[in-house]
């Protein structure tokens, strides 16, 4: 087992099943041993609470941690689940691009006026627009990690050097 403790700089990697409210709850998903998540402490890759939980574990550590909407994802907000946007504000290089990504039910990136970015899920399609739920899919729900420390390691050069931001690679589901 490693000895380095999990702080800011260190790379990590984890296990972990993921419900909603409790470990009774309906399950989300996993990071299983197979395909582990990875992050780089102190990149703002992963949630300010879930980071702060884990700071101190070490290497084979297991740990339990519920969070509450407000400190996960947030609470679904109205505003966002029915957002207009122009279908020319993606930028699609033709029409078959445009018609492959434009489908009910797919997540696309978007831009608002102050350059900041959000996921979001279209939800109806018009001749000019796309209608999106800008809320994250986790809004509104309190979270139960149940997971294990699996390495807890420097960065290597690679990761320092990737846009100063470290690594975050998110399991599939």
């Amino acid at each position: 087992m490693g000895e380095l403790k999990i702080t800011n700089g260190l790379v990590v990697s984890m296990t972990y099943r993921l419900y909603e409210n409790d470990a009774n709850g309906k399950f989300i998903e996993e990071a299983p041993k197979e395909d582990p998540f990875l992050f780089f402490v102190g990149a703002g890759g992963v949630l300010p609470k879930f980071e702060a939980a884990l700071l101190g574990k070490k290497e084979g550590d297991k740990f339990q941690l519920a969070l509450q909407a407000n400190d996960a994802y947030g609470q679904v907000v109205e505003d966002y689940r029915n957002v207009k946007v122009d279908k020319n504000a993606f930028g699609f290089a033709d029409k078959e691009e445009e018609e492959a990504m434009l489908q009910i039910g797919h997540i696309l990136s978007v831009a608002d006026q102050d350059g900041d970015v959000y996921d979001g899920l279209i939800t109806s399609i018009g001749k000019k627009d796309v209608t999106m739920d800008l809320n994250h899919d986790l809004a509104g729900k309190n979270l139960f990690f149940d997971g294990e420390i699996i390495e807890v390691r420097e960065p290597t050069k690679e990761e320092e050097d990737f846009d100063g931001e470290g690594v975050e690679i998110m399991p599939s589901k």
